[in-house]
């Protein structure tokens, strides 16, 4: 059986909100009223993203510099190497921005990964956000629909595998075959009845796979796994 793993970034892969560490460290205290919005559901992230992106005041340079020193889940570089050896696919789909994920999977020689993500620019007014992976009607709102991206990226002849651990997740774990969860994610899985497993590492993930090995993976109709001996 084959897999295609779509992980979140922030927070899943790295062990800290890459946008809410920039936000800290270079814009206007405001961004967090702004959040704040975003976490009561009076506006989406697309939107947050917008108005917060407006209060950085660095260069371009600075944020690069800054990101060098985030720090990913080490065990991702391995998990990686596995799936590689396996043939198994591996996309990076973030409601965060493509070149910071970009810059730190550089740093751990995973140069080649696929991220979709959106993107930040530098224009004469200012910091802007862009949208190339925007859909009107994503439900979640978001700058990214992750929906839509693992929809154009799916095989009959692989099971998608989603692995996130916040609110940007909630809709597309409503369509993965399966989830790995953690943090906020989890208990979204467990309200909505979702086929989801708890990690804390993407160890615990490469264990899982191995497991697998000598046994037959069945994906019934309603679109959950089930492994057996």
């Amino acid at each position: 059986m084959k897999y295609t793993f779509f992980s979140d970034f922030d927070g899943t892969i790295t062990r800290e909100d890459v946008i809410d560490r920039i936000l800290d460290e270079f814009a206007d205290p405001k961004w967090k009223e702004i959040e704040q919005s975003w976490v009561r559901g009076e506006i989406g992230s697309r939107e947050c993203l917008t108005l917060q992106a407006k209060l950085i005041n660095a260069e371009e340079r600075d944020l690069l510099d800054f990101v060098e020193a985030i720090e990913i889940d080490e065990t991702f570089v391995d998990f990686v190497r596995y799936c590689r050896k396996e043939a198994f696919g591996i996309v990076v789909v973030s409601d965060g921005i493509d070149f910071f994920i970009h810059t730190i999977l550089n740093r751990y020689g995973l140069r080649d990964v696929r991220v979709y993500a959106n993107q930040l620019v530098l224009n004469s007014h200012g910091y802007e956000m862009l949208f190339p992976h925007f859909r009107k009607d994503c439900l979640s709102r978001s700058g990214i629909c992750k929906c839509r991206v693992m929809e154009g990226l799916s095989y009959s002849s692989s099971i998608n595998i989603l692995v996130g651990d916040g609110r940007s997740d909630f809709c597309i774990a409503r369509t993965a075959g399966l989830t790995f969860a953690k943090s906020e994610l989890i208990n979204f899985c467990r309200d909505e009845k979702l086929s989801h497993i708890q990690f804390s590492e993407f160890e615990d993930i490469t264990k899982w796979l191995r497991d697998q090995q000598g046994r037959r993976t069945i994906l019934h109709s309603e679109e959950h796994i089930s492994v057996v001996s």
